[in-house]
């Protein structure tokens, strides 16, 4: 029983703090979440709280959600190196009560989004102490998004998400069963648009965000560890130009137990055809380009990110297809 302990500890170390971590994320929980879902905000250097556009609003800043124009449905799937995947399903639409002109009081917009997040791991060489192969194990982390905001003000809105959080370690008990945490997590979000192409945005991620694990089913002395996500603080600032073909966006992102990071992005569109973007997230180039059109009478986009991870582990390839329903 102690080899298998051993091999648990190992294993949620680094699965939890190693592989989905970025260059200075190592050590804290939830690192999947850190990492962005939309192939269009990673392509702009992962600065995109500040921008009101696609169903990843209620991930990024819920705050956005009542600006957005459209209904839509997007689907994302990353192609990570070290056996490692990411997948996110997400659901928007904001909330626009009629009213004529003639109403002495203009009724509050909202929004409201659903979202899965999943990240696993495969093939992971598990050895005992004397350094002999022992299994292969794997790791699953979900998220369950459910954000919802108010606007009481057409140039101000604020936002929140719930998320519930489950870890799961296959074949860690003594019944060779899976080992589980869950958790509950909630983000805050402020947006304020004062004119005209200019936006702001204002989030805090991970308020009470933790995974508790009870060791008491792999090990005869068991014990009750709880790891803490970092509480991450987002600010933003979002441009674009009257004649609509660029779009210049900026963030940094702050935490007490992490690195401080500086995102930047720009986006180059054509009409309605499509976009080419560049960007650094943090001292990582990034780029990519999104393709619009309509798929059986439904108008939709396939977006494209690439970036090249700052461990030196490998290239990341982020695609996302949304629908406008």
């Amino acid at each position: 029983m102690m080899r298998k302990y051993a091999i648990l500890v190992s294993l949620f170390v680094h699965l939890t703090t190693t592989l989905f971590a970025k260059d200075g994320d190592g050590g804290y929980a939830g690192a999947f979440l850190r990492m962005g879902m939309s192939a269009r905000a990673k392509a702009l250097g992962d600065a995109y709280s500040a921008i009101a556009e696609g169903a990843v609003a209620g991930f990024y800043n819920p705050a956005l959600l009542p600006h957005l124009k459209e209904r839509q449905l997007a689907l994302a799937i990353a192609f990570l190196p070290l056996d490692r995947s990411l997948d996110y399903i997400g659901y928007a639409q904001s909330l626009r009560p009629k009213f004529s002109e003639d109403d002495s009081e203009r009724p509050l917009a909202a929004g409201f989004s659903l979202a899965w997040i999943h990240a696993g791991v495969d093939n992971i060489d598990g050895r005992d102490f004397s350094g002999n192969h022992t299994a292969d194990y794997s790791n699953d982390e979900h998220a369950f998004y459910l954000s919802f905001a108010l606007s009481p003000a057409p140039i101000f809105s604020v936002g929140v998400s719930g998320k519930v959080l489950y870890n799961r370690l296959p074949g860690m008990t003594q019944e060779d069963k899976a080992l589980t945490s869950t958790g509950f997590g909630i983000d805050f979000g402020l947006y304020l648009t004062p004119v005209n192409n200019l936006s702001f945005g204002l989030v805090a991620k991970d308020k009470l965000s933790k995974y508790t694990w009870n060791t008491d089913k792999v090990y005869e002395r068991g014990t009750t560890t709880t790891y803490k996500f970092p509480q991450v603080y987002r600010g933003a600032v979002a441009y674009r130009i009257p004649q609509k073909w660029l779009l210049l966006t900026a963030e940094i992102e702050d935490s007490k137990e992490q690195l401080r990071r500086y995102h930047v992005g720009a986006e180059f569109s054509y009409q309605d055809a499509g976009a080419l973007r560049i960007g650094f997230d943090e001292n990582v180039p990034t780029f990519g380009m999104g393709l619009f059109g309509d798929f059986f009478g439904v108008q939709s986009s396939i977006n494209y990110a690439f970036l090249s991870e700052d461990s030196g582990a490998g290239s990341e390839h982020l695609f996302t297809w949304t629908f406008n329903l």
